[in-house]
């Protein structure tokens, strides 16, 4: 006697059934996880400013100085970016990203950058020393006051795209 049970195929219905568990799964796995994390965005925004601050050419600081600070920079963005590549996030599959969030992602990106450099400007037009730097801490505190709303409007936006199966 054959004691192996016989496996039949799931109905239509209970495929669906299956499916939309595991969407509703997903979406809460995604949409209770920040798409980056805050100390990657404060990370990115010191090692800016810290290149700021070594490129200043009005600033008095011997080259060797500046050097170390490139340096150092650049290890801070390489350390953060292997942190946050290793960590998984900001890693989705391109049919769980949704657009609309990662296009909100780059103009948030690209609004304090360019609102980075207009405070630079200014700054530098009352002679304020270190004025880059100084506009560069106040692009870190920006994005670390406002990544974290960012990075959940994004786990949101991802979670609903996943929810609705397209």
């Amino acid at each position: 006697m054959d004691a192996t049970p016989q496996h039949t195929d799931p109905s239509p219905e209970e495929a669906a059934l299956a499916l939309s568990g595991i969407r509703a799964t997903q979406a809460r796995a995604v949409g209770s996880t920040p798409w980056f994390p805050t100390w990657f965005v404060v990370g990115i925004g010191l090692s800016v400013t810290c290149i700021l601050a070594a490129s200043d050419p009005f600033a008095p600081i011997p080259i060797p100085l500046r050097i170390a600070g490139m340096v150092l920079a650049m290890a801070g963005i390489a350390g953060c970016s292997v942190a946050v590549g290793r960590s998984g996030s900001m890693r989705p599959h391109k049919s769980v990203t949704d657009a609309v969030g990662l296009i909100g992602y780059f103009v948030w990106i690209f609004s304090i950058a360019g609102l980075t450099v207009a405070f630079t400007l200014f700054l530098g037009s009352l002679e304020v020393p270190f004025a880059s730097a100084c506009a560069g801490l106040a692009m870190t505190a920006t994005m670390g006051l406002t990544g974290p709303l960012l990075a959940r409007w994004v786990s949101r936006r991802n979670a609903s795209k996943i929810e609705r199966g397209s």
